[in-house]
């Protein structure tokens, strides 16, 4: 019956409980490196923390939450060529997490068959993407697979900017089904 709140601060990750709005209690702050851009996403009990001022992928267990415990379990610096990242994305159904953009960097791919330890499969570096949305359809035309919809370009997106569109159900063969620009 607890509601809380993930947020990405300039110096890591303060998680707060906002079950009662007017008074919200910060239970706990999870230091990461200096930086105006931090994401987080949740999966399981575990919450996922990028920035784009490094230390790849910061695992932090939220387990004991509501006993006031929360814990840095596992920070993950490989795959890809930096440990800067814009964003992360989590497909809860195939259980894949993509660190997007960061540098000049596309999408670097992990499995969270454990969650504590994030393991790298692939990547795709064609483009730079600064956000994504991965989907795994269960019914239609694309029951089964895993698609990512992949917004970005060159120059940091800003040059040819548009959307791929990715089959990225099978991680070592990754196929682009469309490409579109905008201004």
């Amino acid at each position: 019956g607890r509601e809380y709140a993930l947020m990405g601060l300039e110096t890591g990750l303060a998680v707060v409980e906002i079950s009662a709005p007017s008074s919200p209690v910060i239970v706990e702050h999870v230091p990461g490196p200096i930086s105006l851009w931090r994401d987080v996403k949740v999966y399981q009990q575990y919450a996922y923390v990028v920035s784009e001022g490094g230390d790849g992928i910061q695992v932090v267990d939220l387990g004991q939450v509501d006993a006031g415990v929360v814990k840095l379990v596992n920070t993950v610096t490989f795959g890809g060529d930096t440990t800067t990242t814009h964003n992360v994305v989590i497909d809860e159904v195939s259980g894949y997490l993509y660190r997007a953009g960061g540098g000049e960097n596309g999408l670097r791919i992990y499995s969270l068959a454990n969650p504590v330890a994030p393991q790298f499969v692939s990547s795709w570096p064609t483009r730079y993407v600064h956000d994504a949305q991965a989907v795994t359809y269960t019914e239609g035309p694309w029951a089964g697979r895993e698609i990512v919809f992949a917004a970005g370009g060159f120059n940091s997106g800003y040059t040819e900017t548009g959307v791929d569109i990715l089959d990225v159900t099978d991680k070592q063969n990754i196929v682009q089904l469309s490409r579109f620009f905008y201004p």
